[in-house]
């Protein structure tokens, strides 16, 4: 039962790659569908949008953060999660990212990140020894826009994350139950819209791009 999990772990996180994948395709045609000419006046060309749907055809490259870090040309590509303190692992930096997005096309997933600079509940890879994220990262224009990662399956699973993070079971009694009610094996995704839009429309600056306005301290919506 047991390989028989482990088969079914792979499945749901190759599922989810090719239903994150299948989204920004359907995206991208209804955009360039419906709004060409504004993407074409903004950007200056739709080229961008036409080579990823063309590559969107077949499964998008896939680089695990260790196969990523010998690629850096330079260290200033990488950086410690925490300063100082590298065992809770290591991150491409800006500069990183976009040397993976030049190197394979425009768009790229960043696999296996190390697990202490994820959030606890990403689920391990299998065989790592707790040091790796069942997770993914879809780098495309200013970098990540899309996150996706399996969840742990069990509350053994969810305790022993939380335990490795140093992070207190006090304000996750209510997720731990949840496992333990259902265990159940999960994985989904989230895309950033603002940042997909910066790409769509080769913006540099996300802080340009906020559908909702961020209006601090002031109310502006009923």
């Amino acid at each position: 039962s047991s390989g028989l999990y482990a088969v079914c772990f792979r499945v749901l996180y190759e599922v989810s790659r090719c239903i994150a994948e299948g989204y920004v395709a359907h995206l991208t045609q209804a955009m360039l569908k419906e709004h060409s000419n504004i993407i074409l006046n903004t950007a200056g060309t739709l080229s961008h949008a036409q080579e990823l749907l063309k590559n969107l055809e077949k499964p998008l490259p896939r680089v695990t953060l260790d196969q990523a870090i010998h690629i850096m040309p330079s260290s200033d590509c990488l950086e410690l999660v925490q300063e100082g303190q590298p065992q809770f692992g290591r991150k491409l930096t800006r500069k990183g990212e976009k040397v993976l997005i030049e190197k394979y096309g425009g768009a790229v997933w960043l696999t296996e990140m190390d697990h202490l600079g994820v959030p606890f509940y990403q689920a391990y890879t299998e065989g790592s020894g707790r040091s790796k994220a069942k997770a993914a990262d879809l780098l495309l224009g200013l970098g990540e826009t899309i996150g996706l990662g399996e969840r742990h399956s069990t509350p053994e699973m969810v305790r022993e994350a939380l335990q490795h993070h140093a992070v207190s079971e006090d304000s996750y009694k209510w997720y731990i139950n949840m496992r333990q009610v259902i265990p159940l094996l999960t994985s989904g995704w989230g895309m950033g819209t603002e940042r997909y839009l910066c790409w769509l429309l080769q913006h540099k600056d996300v802080r340009d791009m906020q559908i909702i306005p961020r209006m601090k301290a002031k109310k502006f919506m009923p």
